[in-house]
């Protein structure tokens, strides 16, 4: 599903990483590790097509990222406690990125499956600057995964979640067994429900 050939970041004389090489086959959990700093994010980022690579290349079901179709692929949660339109409910933000990826017949019940199952029926109607960083976080994870992405890049996804809404978030992972996953963490429990990891190094 995710294949990376010889990658490289740089920002300017400042090397992320290089010569990263990494294959996660279809249904597969990968833990991306580090110290702050090590580049994780960036990674997540150049997967997601929002930052290009410095070199090498990075396919999603063999589509180059930050194509359309490797868009349409992916679900994303980036900074989890921000990115959301503030202004919208969470049931809107979550609407947003249905009506792009799901024909309109499925958008209303694709949305009303995602609150029922991260538990956001209680305040989906609320504007998002009226929530929590944890309600806001739950809400960025269902907006990931409102389309059914074949694949899924989590940062710090549990960093403002409490233990109910991370057991939440894994028993969703749990049941989408073919999903893909790239995960970066700094919890051991998340790395335990992973099938492989790779740790990035302090940026040079």
């Amino acid at each position: 599903m995710l294949a990376v050939r010889r990658a490289q970041r740089r920002f300017g004389r400042r090397v992320i990483f290089t010569d990263l090489d990494l294959d996660v086959p279809v249904g597969a959990r990968m833990f991306l590790g580090g110290s702050n700093g090590s580049g994780k994010t960036t990674l997540l980022r150049c997967l997601s097509g929002t930052l290009t690579l410095s070199a090498g290349q990075a396919t999603v079901g063999g589509h180059p990222v930050g194509s359309l179709p490797a868009r349409r692929l992916t679900g994303v949660c980036l900074a989890p406690e921000q990115g959301l339109y503030e202004k919208l409910s969470a049931r809107e933000n979550l609407a947003l990125v249905a009506r792009l990826r799901l024909p309109r017949r499925a958008v209303g019940p694709a949305v009303a499956r995602i609150e029922e199952e991260l538990d956001l029926t209680g305040y989906a109607s609320v504007a998002v600057e009226r929530c929590s960083a944890g309600m806001r976080a739950r809400v960025s994870i269902a907006r990931s995964l409102v389309a059914e992405p074949a694949l899924l890049l989590l940062d710090e996804p549990g960093r403002s979640l409490d233990d109910t809404s991370r057991l939440l978030l894994w028993a969703a992972l749990d049941r989408r067994p073919g999903l893909t996953c790239v995960i970066a963490s700094h919890h051991a429990d998340d790395r335990s429900r992973c099938q492989s990891a790779l740790t990035l190094s302090a940026a040079r």
